[in-house]
């Protein structure tokens, strides 16, 4: 049994006032769940304030983010929208709201004229760094309260979770 915090939080006081109505549901994976939720939660609307201050919204940040990573910046429209999730249109709605702000450039690839190239500006790449430490910033402040001991272990567990979701390895086994 898991000993009594001294200070609840709006989970324990969630899942106690939810007990008696769903007795099947363990309280501790339940509040698991719901903190990652919370969290998860928070630091989005604190990434959406953070890189609003920049000109950007969160699609618009994460589309930097991926060019940023990709060969030499650069990577074509519908590469980038496999990675982002999004379909065609939705990518091109994006890269235009990027392109008229100055962010990234789009041209037709030489192999082949039907692909669009799009390549991060110096321009977007300053913007970039500038909302990718603010960011970091505000994480960090979130994750102040715990250790740095605290965090590794927090970093380890979340990583065995996350593997677990992801599925088999690459060597077949999970974690």
């Amino acid at each position: 049994m898991t000993p009594t915090p001294a200070r609840k939080d709006s989970i324990d006081r969630f899942i106690e006032a939810s007990l008696a109505l769903f007795p099947g549901v363990d309280a501790e994976t339940e509040g698991v769940v719901d903190r990652i939720h919370k969290i998860a939660k928070h630091m989005k609307r604190s990434t959406e304030r953070t890189v609003a201050t920049f000109g950007l919204n969160v699609g618009e940040f994460h589309t930097l983010v991926r060019l940023r990573v990709a060969p030499e910046h650069t990577s074509s429209a519908g590469d980038l929208a496999e990675h982002l999730d999004l379909s065609t249109g939705a990518m091109t709605n994006r890269l235009d709201g990027l392109e008229e702000q100055g962010l990234i450039r789009r041209e037709r690839a030489e192999a082949d004229r039907r692909s669009v190239l799009v390549t991060m500006t110096p321009k977007g790449a300053d913007v970039l760094v500038q909302a990718v430490e603010a960011a970091a910033k505000e994480e960090k402040a979130v994750l102040a309260s715990l250790s740095e001991t605290q965090r590794r272990q927090l970093n380890g567990f979340l990583r065995t979770l996350v593997l677990a979701t992801e599925g088999p390895g690459e060597d077949g086994h999970l974690p």
